[in-house]
C-alpha cells in the first residue's frame, strides 16, 4: 500500500515568496534578468543580459576570471529579414524583384517606381508603422474664445440636426433685386488643360461682406415687411450645412421685440473659404508647421489664396462692357465712389417658415446669361420679371496639394493630367475634401433662385507661387440636380434652421444677445447667452437692430442719416 507522507512547507515571515535560506548557498545571491518573448536570444541561456544590465557582482561564476567572462553571443546588427521579396515588396514601398528597402521618413525616391506615388513606407504610416503625425485627431481652435461670463443655455449635436425636416415652406418671393450683372463669356466653358487661360485680378472692384444690420435695405424692410427672422444668403447656409464642417464658427443672435436678427461678428472669419477643411489630412496651422514645409500651404494662407481666387474667377468669366441693371441701385457703392461696381446683384426674397415666422434674407448672384427662346426656369421658386437673364452662381475650386510637403516636388499627378480625362474622379474628391465648402455654395444658389451654378477648376501657375493662377476648366450644373448629387436635402436644411429659430425664441428674451458656436473639436452647436458689450461693435448693432425692428417708416430717413 502506498504511503503518502505530509508536505514541508517553507514559510517567509517577512514577505512573499521562498525564504531566502531555501535556494543552494551558490545561487542566493545572483540577480534575477528579466527578458520577454520579444528578445532575440542567441543561446539557452542568455548571457548577454550581463552587457544590458550591467556586470555581475563578484562571487558569481565565472565573474572573476577571463574565460568565464567571455561570450559567443553575435552582437552585431541584425539585418532586416527581406519578408516583402518578389513583386510589389510591402504596400507603401519601392516595387520590383529583390529584398525591399525600409522607407526613410519624409524622402521619396522619384527615380524608383512607386516612390512618388506610395513611398510612405509600410500600411497605413510614414516612412514607419503609423502616423506619427495624424492631423485627423488635432484640436482645433474655437473661432471666439468663450469668456466665463457667457451661459451656455442649449447644446445641439449633429446627429439631431442631421434629422430634422420642414417640408411646409412656402415659395419665395423675391421682394426687390439690386445691383447690375455682367453676362458670361462662354468663351470660357472651351477652355482645357492645354488651353488653360490665366486668371486676372480684379483690385480695382471691391467686394462687400456686410452683415444683416448694416444692409439698409434690411433695415428698411425691417420696419415695412412683415418679417420676424433676418439674415443674409452666406449666413443661412452656413447655419443650414452647420453639420458638414468641422472647423469651428459663430453667429451674433440678437433679438429686438419679436424679431430676430442673424448677424457676424466683428473680425469673424466666416467669409473666408476654407481649403480641404473635411479632407483626411487637412492642411496644417501655421503654428504646426514641420521644418521643410512652406507658410503658403498652411490652412490660413491657403484658405485667404481660396477666397481671392473666388474673388477674381467670379469676374474673370464674364464679358466687358454689356451689363444688366436692375432698377434698385447697389446698396454699398455711394455715389462718390470712383471704384469699378462689381458684377453682383442682391436679391431681398421671403419665405413663410410657419404661422408668425417670416424669414427675409439677402442672397447674391454674381453673373447673368441670355435666357434661351423658350424660358424654362429649373427654380420652382424663382420669379423673373419679363425679359430678365438668366442668373448664375459663380464659384472656383482651387488645388491645394494633400500633403504641403509634395508642393515642392512639382506638378506631377496635378489637375492638368487629370482634369480632361477624369473630371469626375476629381470632383468626386473635392467633394469628400471640401464638403462644407461645396454644400454652402450650393445651399446658397437655392436661396438665391440661381438658374445655373458654374465651377471653376483654378490651378497655381507654378507650385511655390500663390499669387498667379490658371484656369484649367470650367463646369455648369443646376443647383436642384448638383443638390441631389451630393446628398443635399431641403427639407433638412430648413429643419435645421428653423430649429436654430425656435432655440433662440426659447431662451432669448427682447433686448438680449446670443451667439451660436460650433465647437471646435466637437460636432455639437451650442446657444449661449453673452452680454451685450462681448465684441467691440455690439453695441452699435444693437442700436441698427434696434432702429430697424422699432422706427417703421421712418427707417429710410434714419438710413439716409446714417450714411
Amino acid at each position: 500500500m502506498a504511503h503518502f507522507g505530509l508536505l514541508t512547507i517553507h514559510d517567509h515571515a517577512d514577505g512573499w515568496g521562498p525564504p531566502p535560506d531555501l535556494p543552494p548557498a551558490k545561487f542566493r545571491d545572483m540577480p534575477y534578468a528579466p527578458f520577454s518573448k520579444s528578445d532575440r536570444l542567441g543561446r539557452a541561456a542568455d548571457w548577454s543580459a550581463a552587457a544590458r544590465y550591467g556586470a555581475p557582482p563578484p562571487g558569481i561564476d565565472g565573474a572573476d576570471d577571463e574565460e568565464g567572462a567571455f561570450t559567443t553571443v553575435d552582437s552585431r546588427t541584425i539585418k532586416p529579414s527581406g519578408f516583402g521579396r518578389g513583386r510589389g515588396a510591402f504596400r507603401g514601398g519601392p516595387r520590383g524583384r529583390g529584398e525591399s528597402r525600409p522607407a526613410e521618413t519624409g524622402r521619396r525616391d522619384l527615380n524608383t517606381r512607386g516612390g512618388a506615388r506610395g513611398g510612405r513606407g509600410g500600411r497605413g504610416g510614414r516612412g514607419g508603422y503609423g502616423r506619427w503625425d495624424d492631423r485627423r485627431n488635432a484640436t482645433r481652435e474655437a473661432s471666439v474664445e468663450v469668456d466665463s461670463s457667457w451661459k451656455a443655455v442649449e447644446e445641439m449635436p449633429f446627429s439631431a440636426l442631421s434629422k430634422l425636416a420642414l417640408d411646409n415652406v412656402g415659395p419665395a418671393e423675391t421682394l426687390l433685386t439690386a445691383g447690375s450683372l455682367e453676362y458670361y463669356d462662354r468663351a470660357f466653358d472651351r477652355i482645357t488643360t492645354k488651353t488653360d487661360k490665366p486668371l486676372s485680378r480684379f483690385e480695382q472692384r471691391p467686394f462687400h461682406y456686410t452683415t444683416t444690420t448694416d444692409d439698409p435695405i434690411i433695415r428698411r424692410l425691417a420696419g415695412t415687411t412683415d418679417g420676424t427672422v433676418f439674415a443674409t444668403g452666406p449666413i443661412l447656409s452656413l447655419l443650414m450645412m452647420a453639420p458638414r464642417g468641422v472647423a469651428s464658427w459663430d453667429v451674433v443672435v440678437q433679438r429686438v421685440g419679436d424679431k430676430l436678427f442673424f448677424d457676424k461678428r466683428d473680425g469673424s472669419l466666416m467669409d473666408v473659404l476654407t481649403v480641404n477643411e473635411t479632407a483626411h489630412d487637412p492642411p496644417r496651422d501655421e503654428k504646426s508647421l514641420l521644418p521643410g514645409e512652406e507658410v503658403i500651404n498652411s490652412a490660413q494662407a491657403l484658405a485667404l489664396e481660396s477666397t481671392l481666387i473666388n474673388q477674381n474667377f467670379s469676374q474673370c468669366v464674364l464679358s466687358r462692357g454689356k451689363r444688366y441693371t436692375y432698377p434698385e441701385p447697389n446698396p454699398f457703392m455711394s455715389d462718390d465712389v470712383t471704384e469699378e461696381a462689381p458684377s453682383v446683384a442682391y436679391r431681398y426674397r421671403k419665405w413663410v417658415l410657419a404661422p408668425g415666422t417670416t424669414l427675409v434674407a439677402r442672397c447674391e448672384v454674381d453673373g447673368a446669361a441670355p435666357p434661351p427662346t423658350t424660358l424654362t426656369r429649373t427654380d420652382a421658386n424663382s420669379e423673373p420679371a419679363e425679359g430678365e437673364p438668366l442668373t448664375l452662381a459663380i464659384k472656383a475650386l482651387n488645388e491645394a496639394p494633400e500633403d504641403p510637403s509634395i508642393a515642392r516636388l512639382g506638378p506631377a499627378g496635378d489637375w492638368r493630367s487629370k482634369l480632361d480625362n477624369q473630371r469626375g474622379a476629381v470632383l468626386a474628391t473635392e467633394l469628400k475634401n471640401n464638403s462644407a465648402k461645396l454644400a454652402r455654395w450650393t445651399a446658397g444658389a437655392l436661396l438665391a433662385g440661381a438658374d445655373q451654378m458654374k465651377l471653376g477648376f483654378v490651378a497655381r501657375a507654378h507650385p511655390r507661387d500663390a499669387t498667379t493662377h490658371v484656369i484649367l476648366g470650367t463646369q455648369v450644373y443646376k443647383p436642384r440636380e448638383f443638390a441631389g448629387q451630393i446628398g443635399l436635402s431641403e427639407v433638412n436644411m430648413w429643419g435645421i434652421f428653423r430649429q436654430f429659430v425656435d432655440v433662440c425664441y426659447k431662451h432669448m428674451a427682447p433686448g438680449t444677445k446670443g451667439l451660436l458656436m460650433k465647437d471646435p473639436n466637437k460636432p455639437v452647436v451650442r446657444l449661449y447667452l453673452v452680454p451685450d458689450g462681448f465684441d467691440s461693435e455690439s453695441s452699435e448693432d444693437e442700436e441698427e437692430a434696434q432702429a430697424a425692428g422699432g422706427e417703421g417708416n421712418n427707417e429710410e430717413e434714419d438710413v439716409d442719416g446714417d450714411e
